[in-house]
C-alpha cells in the first residue's frame, strides 16, 4: 500500500511538473497577431515594415503576420470583421468606421499633420490664385480630400469657390493636371516628385503649415484591448522602436522601403525618407486637435460627426504609459542614436 501511495504521489508530481513546464513554455511563446498596412507607397507604412524586417515585433514577443490591404477603408472593414487584430489607418477612416457603429479605436499615431502638397500649373502665382480654378480631387472623405479642404480654408478660400473634379488616386490626379484637364491637385511626396519633373509648380507645402490632422495611426478594437492588453502594449512599443529606427537609420530604412515598394526609384525613396524623418511622431501621441478639426469639417454633411468628441476615437493609455516610463526618451538619448547611415546592431537591448 505504501508503495502504491508513493507511486501515485510520484505520478501526481510529474503531472504538476509537466503542466508547469507547459505553462512556462506558453508564457514564453511569441503572441500571434495579424497586422495590416494599407499602402505600398514609401512613407507612413514604413514603420510597420521596419518592425517586421528589423525584428522589432519579435523582440517584443510578437509573432506578426504582416498583411497588405489596399486602402484605409478596407483595412478598417477587415478589423471590424475580425480578420485582423491591428491596422494602419488614416484618421478619417477610423472616424467613419466608429460613427458607423464599428468597434474601432486609435491606439497610436505616426503622422499628426497632412504630408500633402498642392501642386499645379506654373501660371498659378500664389495660393490665393487657386480661387476659381479646377481641382483634380479624390473621393470625398479621404485624407486627400480633407487635405485640400483644410488647405483652402487656411488661405480663406471656400471649397465652393473652386471647381472640383473627382479623378481618383495620385497618379491619375497628376496626369489630369499635366494633360490640361484640371489646374491643380494635392499629392504626397512621390506625386510631388512626379509633378515637378513634368513642370508643375509647388503652390502649398501643407506639412510646413503644420495643420493638425490625424493622418496615419494604428487602430484596433476595444475587444482586443480587453482580451489582449499585453499584445496591444507590445505592438505600440514596437511602433516606437520602428519610428526611432526610421529616423536614425537612413540606409537600412531605404533598403526596407525599396523592398516593400517593389523597387521605387531612388529619388522617391530619398525624398520620402527626408520628409517622414521629420513627420513621424516620436511619442506616438494622436492629435486630438486634428480629430476635432476633422469632425468639424465632416459635421457639415454628417450629423453624427457633429455630436462626436475626439476622445471617443482614442485610447491613450498605451502611449501615455510609454511616456511615463521614460521608454521613448531613453531611445533618443542613448549614445549613437543620431547616427543615421549605419545599420543598428539587432542584438542590442535598447530596442533599436
Amino acid at each position: 500500500m505504501a508503495d502504491e501511495r508513493s507511486c501515485i504521489s510520484t505520478i501526481v508530481a510529474l503531472m504538476v511538473a509537466a503542466v508547469t513546464c507547459l505553462s512556462l513554455s506558453l508564457a514564453r511563446a511569441d503572441q500571434k497577431v495579424r497586422i495590416a498596412y494599407i499602402s505600398d507607397s514609401p512613407g507612413s507604412s514604413a514603420p510597420y515594415w521596419i518592425a517586421k524586417e528589423a525584428g522589432l515585433y519579435k523582440r517584443h514577443g510578437l509573432d506578426v503576420e504582416l498583411i497588405f490591404i489596399n486602402g484605409s477603408t478596407r483595412g478598417v472593414q477587415s478589423l471590424v470583421a475580425g480578420d485582423i487584430d491591428f491596422a494602419g489607418a488614416v484618421g478619417t477612416s477610423a472616424i467613419n468606421g466608429k460613427l458607423a457603429g464599428g468597434d474601432i479605436v486609435i491606439i497610436d499615431s505616426l503622422v499628426n499633420t497632412l504630408p500633402y502638397y498642392i501642386i499645379g500649373r506654373p501660371d498659378i502665382k500664389s495660393p490665393e490664385n487657386l480661387k476659381g480654378r479646377t481641382l483634380a480631387t479624390h473621393i470625398p472623405g479621404t485624407s486627400a480630400d480633407f487635405a485640400v479642404r483644410l488647405a483652402l480654408r487656411k488661405f480663406g478660400i471656400d471649397y465652393k469657390d473652386i471647381q472640383a473634379v473627382m479623378v481618383g488616386g495620385s497618379p491619375a490626379r497628376v496626369a489630369a493636371v499635366i494633360n490640361g484637364q484640371t489646374d491643380f491637385t494635392m499629392v504626397t511626396e512621390p506625386g510631388k516628385i512626379q509633378g515637378e519633373k513634368a513642370g508643375m509648380k509647388l503652390i502649398i507645402d501643407m506639412a510646413q503649415l503644420k495643420i493638425p490632422f490625424q493622418f496615419s495611426c494604428t487602430v484596433t478594437s476595444q475587444k482586443t484591448i480587453r482580451e489582449r492588453p499585453e499584445s496591444v502594449e507590445k505592438t505600440v512599443k514596437a511602433m516606437a522602436n520602428a519610428v526611432h529606427f526610421f529616423k536614425t537609420n537612413k540606409k537600412e530604412t531605404i533598403r526596407i522601403m525599396a523592398k516593400y515598394t517593389r523597387g521605387a526609384k531612388a529619388d522617391v525613396l530619398e525624398g520620402s525618407w527626408a520628409a517622414y524623418s521629420e513627420l513621424l511622431e516620436k511619442d506616438l501621441h494622436p492629435t486630438l486637435e486634428g480629430l476635432s478639426d476633422t469632425l468639424a469639417v465632416q459635421a457639415t454633411w454628417d450629423s453624427k460627426a457633429a455630436k462626436a468628441k475626439p476622445e471617443d476615437f482614442v485610447d491613450l493609455r498605451f502611449v501615455n504609459n510609454l511616456k511615463r516610463s521614460g521608454y521613448i526618451e531613453k531611445l533618443y538619448i542613448e549614445k549613437g542614436s543620431a547616427v543615421i547611415n549605419a545599420p543598428v546592431p539587432m542584438d542590442r537591448k535598447s530596442g533599436r
